[in-house]
């Protein structure tokens, strides 16, 4: 049964109605005792029961939920669903040339809106954007082109003669998704195409490495930027400090030399920490490529049911909805992206027993539905933060790369293109929210979550006690109303009574007026 009825938006169409009548009659077999049905409209997601002609409403007013085509929760199984939606493995592999040409399509903007773009960088230009447009405007664009001209060639040559089913492109993009499904070495991959490299008729096309073929795939994958580090986590040479041969803060060597000749200037250059700065701009344009996905990115606004003390997705909390009234033109813009930054160290090693500590750095774009934004596939690592032990305080000193792009993006944007749509526009993006535990968020807020001021709430006015080798906080009692009966209980509590009022809550001003109060801390250290 054709299901694309349920992405149809216009609930009104022919499609829509005949699709509706069909989920009807299923739904209409698996009723309870009430004659009620679970319900799949976007308002009670399979969570309400209610009658048939009921659902019939409900579907025709508020639509059905795009991501429900397996119908579960009215007797369908996954496998029966499998064996409908999913043609075999031979059907896959002949139709591969048609789907590599889909990604191509997907990844590179049509070369039809040419004229949509010049008009959006004559608009960036008379605001005085220039070098931002420069960079990321009709400067892209071409190159975008050359990339895209590239890679078609590759989807047109022959895997080898004879061939009809791959082309180059085609294979060496299969051969690298098995590759990282069954967790292939490059090494086991380099002797794979050897073997075929043997077997295949020739003259042949295939790659002689994992190097070439990663090579010729680079323009459709998002790749990283590798940023030296000092040793002891002092700086990045970054911009104005990426020509230093030397540390900036504490002059330790940027590089550690290998190789037995006693001339410096032949020995080969390693650097002593390496950042690894996976770009946001790139992958949140991706979003929009898509129609699988530039549709759902507007799914905060066109399609959330808004209602009143129920919160299914962070657009109903509070500090979505106070973001939008502070900033009512960055919210006039529902395909501008809302993130969530969290971060954590783990120890790759673990099973050798070896300490070590790397830090991931992940975005989590939030426009999407609640079924989607959480998935996997949608957390973009930004930032891989090296050991092998945790930057700790220093975590901002990393953080750089990603900051700055955060504010071109939230002061400039980037012109994207929405597939959708069929149309450019000028996508902005803003961090919301943190999400990390209580060590994490020390290290991020710059708070000190350690010793007798660990609480960032209570901020300077925190109560802490030393017993022995610990301390405590004992002071709970004072965020209690002012008569509650613990207030005055010595017993369970430190024999003293508790009459002081609840902690004053700073502001964002008030918490800026003490970071401005700080002096740089600069270390007297002398490296041996």
């Amino acid at each position: 049964m054709d299901r694309k009825w349920i992405k149809n938006l216009n609930k009104l169409s022919d499609e829509y109605k005949c699709g509706v009548q069909s989920f009807l009659e299923v739904a209409s077999k698996h009723v309870d005792v009430k004659g009620r049905t679970r319900c799949p409209c976007i308002k009670c997601l399979n969570h309400d029961r209610q009658t048939i002609p009921v659902v019939k409403i409900h579907l025709r007013n508020y639509g059905i939920s795009s991501s429900y085509d397996i119908w579960t929760s009215h007797g369908e199984t996954v496998q029966q669903r499998s064996q409908i939606l999913s043609p075999p493995m031979a059907e896959q592999i002949v139709g591969a040339n048609d789907v590599v040409h889909d990604i191509l399509n997907d990844a590179f903007p049509p070369t039809d809106m040419d004229d949509i773009a010049q008009d959006l960088e004559e608009d960036e230009i008379q605001e005085g954007n220039e070098d931002v447009m420069d960079n990321h405007g009709s400067n892209g664009m071409r190159s975008d082109a050359d990339q895209y001209e590239k890679l078609m060639a590759e989807a047109e040559r022959e895997f080898f003669p004879g061939c009809d089913g791959f082309s180059v492109l085609t294979a060496m993009v299969l051969f690298m998704h098995i590759k990282v499904l069954n967790h292939w070495t490059n090494k086991s991959f380099d002797m794979f195409l050897e073997v075929m490299n043997r077997v295949c008729p020739k003259p042949n096309n295939i790659p002689s490495s994992f190097y070439a073929a990663n090579k010729m795939l680079k323009g459709l994958g998002l790749g990283y930027e590798k940023i030296d580090a000092c040793k002891y986590d002092c700086a990045l040479f970054y911009k104005e400090h990426q020509d230093k041969e030397f540390c900036p803060e504490c002059s330790e060597p940027r590089y550690k030399y290998r190789g037995s000749n006693s001339d410096l200037g032949k020995k080969k250059k390693i650097p002593q920490k390496v950042l690894r700065y996976f770009p946001l701009k790139p992958r949140l344009k991706r979003l929009f490529m898509s129609n699988d996905t530039a549709t759902n990115m507007r799914w905060h606004h066109d399609k959330r049911a808004d209602e009143e003390g129920k919160m299914r997705h962070p657009a109903d909390s509070p500090a979505w909805k106070d973001f939008d009234c502070r900033y009512p033109e960055f919210s006039q813009e529902p395909r501008n992206v809302r993130l969530g930054l969290a971060t954590d160290g783990f120890n790759p090693f673990g099973n050798m027993s070896l300490s070590y500590s790397m830090w991931p750095v992940i975005v989590v774009p939030y426009n999407l539905p609640p079924w989607m934004c959480m998935k996997k596939q949608f957390s973009m690592m930004t930032l891989l933060i090296p050991g092998p032990v945790a930057p700790g305080k220093d975590l901002d000193v990393y953080l750089r790369p990603l900051i700055d792009e955060l504010k071109e993006l939230w002061e400039f944007g980037v012109p994207t293109y929405d597939k959708s749509t069929n149309s450019f526009f000028n996508l902005r993006a803003a961090i919301l929210w943190t999400i990390n535990d209580f060590p994490a968020y020390g290290n991020l807020s710059g708070w000190s979550t350690k010793g007798y001021m660990a609480c960032p709430v209570c901020n300077e006015d925190t109560s802490s006690y030393g017993l022995r080798s610990k301390i405590c906080f004992m002071a709970h009692r004072r965020n209690l109303r002012s008569n509650h009966p613990w207030r005055k209980n010595k017993e369970l509590f430190n024999n003293e009574f508790e009459l002081r009022p609840p902690p004053k809550l700073l502001s964002g001003d008030d918490i800026l007026c003490q970071v401005n109060r700080l002096r740089p801390y600069k270390p007297d250290i002398t490296w041996t």
